[in-house]
C-alpha cells in the first residue's frame, strides 16, 4: 500500500487551503499524514486554521481530518513525539495551542499555553526526551515547556529582536538552536541559563530560519534576508563553511533531509523551493516553481524517500516527490 500511495505519478493536485499557508509538517507517526498551519489576511491579522490533512492513495486528494480554527494567525505548527494524536500551533495572540485530534471538537484545544506576549512564530518538540517542547516569539523570548504543565519551565532573554526560529538538535535532549532578527544565531542548552553560542552571520541582516543536519552534530543551517542558506560548523563559528546563493529573496524556511546527508531545501520570498546537495561541485539542484506566493512552509517525510511538502501564501499545499515537477 505504501509503495502505491508513494509513487509519483500518483501524487495528488494541490490542497487548497482557505488561508495563507506558513507551516508544513509531517507527522511522526502517519506516513501519510501532515499538518498545515495557516493565517487570514497573509498573517498580518485574523483569525488561523491548523489543518490535519490524510494524502490519499493514488493521487485521489486529501482526507481533511481536523481543521482547528483560532481567533489569531497561527504561524508555525509541531507534531508531539510522544503522542501521535497531539499537536501544537503558535499563534498570533502569544498562545500556544495543544490539539487532541483523536478528541471531539470541542474539547479542542486541549490547553493553551499563555506567557509570551506578542507572537508565536516557532514552536518545536523536543526528538529526544519527546517531553518537552521550545516557542521562540516577537517579545524577544523563549520558552522551553512540558505538555503536562501551564507554566514554562525557563525563559531565555537575550536575543534583541524578533525570534523566528527555534529547533531542537536531532540528537540530543538538550540542545536547540535559535535564529533572530538581531542577526544572531544562538545555541542553547537547557541545563544554562545563557547561550552557550552565538553565530553572527547573514551580513548583519535578519537571521529568518535554521535547522540541524540529521547526520552531522556540529553541522548547523541558516537562511536569511540577505538571501542566502548558510552552513556552520558551531565548533569553530566565527566563518561559515559554505555559503550557497539562488534565492531572489529571503529565505523562510529551510529543512535538512532525514535521509541524505548532502541534501538540504530552501523556500523563499521569491516563490521558490531549491534543493541544494552539498556533497556536489556546484551543490544547486533543482529549483520547483509550483507556488504563485511567498512560500513559507517545507518539509520532508521521514518515512518516504524523497517526499517533501510545501506550503504558501498562494493557499496551497503541494505534496511531491524530489526530482520530479509538482502536480499542478
Amino acid at each position: 500500500r505504501l509503495l502505491d500511495w508513494v509513487n509519483s505519478t500518483h501524487m495528488p493536485q494541490p490542497f487548497q487551503t482557505e488561508f495563507a499557508g506558513y507551516a508544513v509538517e509531517f507527522s511522526p507517526f502517519e506516513e501519510a499524514r501532515i499538518a498545515v498551519a495557516t493565517a487570514q489576511h497573509y498573517g498580518i491579522t485574523g483569525n488561523g486554521r491548523q489543518y490535519v490533512l490524510d494524502v490519499l492513495p493514488e493521487g485521489k486528494g486529501y482526507n481533511v481530518v481536523h481543521a482547528f480554527d483560532t481567533q489569531d494567525n497561527i504561524y508555525d505548527c509541531t507534531w508531539s513525539e510522544d503522542n501521535e494524536f497531539h499537536l501544537l500551533s503558535a499563534c498570533g495572540d502569544g498562545s500556544v495551542k495543544l490539539w487532541n485530534i483523536a478528541a471531539p471538537p470541542h474539547e479542542n484545544p486541549v490547553r493553551s499555553f499563555e506567557e509570551h506576549q506578542q507572537e508565536v512564530y516557532a514552536v518545536d518538540w523536543n526528538l529526544v526526551s519527546k517531553d518537552s517542547f521550545v516557542t521562540g516569539s516577537w517579545d524577544n523570548t523563549i520558552k522551553l515547556w512540558t505538555p503536562e504543565r501551564p507554566m514554562s519551565i525557563s525563559t531565555w532573554r537575550e536575543h534583541k529582536y524578533c525570534i523566528y526560529s527555534t529547533i531542537w538538535a536531532p540528537t540530543s535532549d538538550s540542545i536547540f538552536a535559535s535564529a533572530s532578527g538581531d542577526a544572531t544565531l544562538k545555541i542553547w542548552d537547557t541545563r544554562e541559563p545563557d547561550s552557550v553560542v552565538t553565530i553572527r552571520g547573514h551580513d548583519g541582516q535578519e537571521i529568518l530560519t535554521c535547522d540541524w543536519s540529521k547526520y552531522d552534530d556540529n553541522l548547523l543551517v541558516s537562511g536569511g534576508v540577505d538571501k542566502a542558506v548558510r552552513l556552520w560548523d558551531t565548533r569553530k563559528p566565527g566563518d561559515p563553511v559554505s555559503t550557497l546563493m539562488g534565492h531572489g529573496f529571503a529565505v523562510r524556511r529551510l529543512k535538512c533531509s532525514p535521509h541524505e546527508e548532502n541534501i538540504i531545501a530552501s523556500v523563499s520570498y521569491d516563490m521558490s523551493v531549491i534543493f541544494w546537495d552539498l556533497g556536489s561541485p556546484d551543490p544547486f539542484v533543482q529549483r520547483c516553481e509550483q507556488h504563485t506566493e511567498f512560500v513559507l512552509g517545507f518539509d520532508f517525510n521521514i518515512f518516504v524517500k524523497n517526499q517533501v511538502a510545501s506550503c504558501s501564501w498562494d493557499e496551497r499545499v503541494f505534496v511531491w516527490q524530489r526530482g520530479d515537477d509538482p502536480i499542478m
